[in-house]
């Protein structure tokens, strides 16, 4: 990469080419649409590059090696986005608590997560951060308030 470095751009109304040490390193077909630009995947730095190959295949792909329960939380995030994309910084956030706990601690805080309804990278974190999830769970699910009102008839009525 010439990142930093001092190069020569020659421009003509069709290409853009760089040169560096008088070799030239890159030749663009320039765009044609006013203020628009092009950029070309071999050109891209490998940080970038891997940015750009994200997908839902891919997340979900790692999600099954870390467990079940990891890989029904990162269904739960897509789900609940309208396009895709929205959930990939949620799950990049999944892969980085991945890195700073382990894949056994966060399965352990997903599957916590999964047993209370929470989709939420947020409290995620917060369970790892407080070590709720070494907790061991209840053993039922969590209780459901009953409402005591007049209109509610009662398992009885269906008997």
């Amino acid at each position: 990469w010439f990142v930093q470095h001092e190069v020569r751009v020659k421009m003509s109304e069709q290409m853009v080419e760089i040169f560096h040490d008088g070799k030239r390193i890159a030749a663009h077909e320039r765009c044609r649409l006013p203020h628009r630009h092009t950029t070309l995947p071999d050109h891209m730095p490998p940080e970038h590059w891997a940015y750009k190959r994200q997908s839902k295949e891919r997340f979900l792909a790692w999600a099954q090696q870390v467990g079940v329960q990891t890989t029904r939380q990162v269904e739960s995030m897509f789900e609940r986005k309208d396009h895709e994309e929205q959930a990939f910084r949620t799950v990049r956030g999944l892969q980085s608590l991945a890195t700073q706990y382990g894949t056994a601690r966060l399965e352990a805080a997903c599957h916590r997560a999964n047993v209370f309804g929470i989709v939420s990278l947020r409290r995620i974190r917060s369970m790892l951060q407080t070590q709720m999830d070494k907790e061991p769970l209840p053993d039922n699910a969590p209780d459901v308030a009953v409402v005591e009102h007049a209109n509610v008839r009662g398992a009885q009525y269906y008997c």
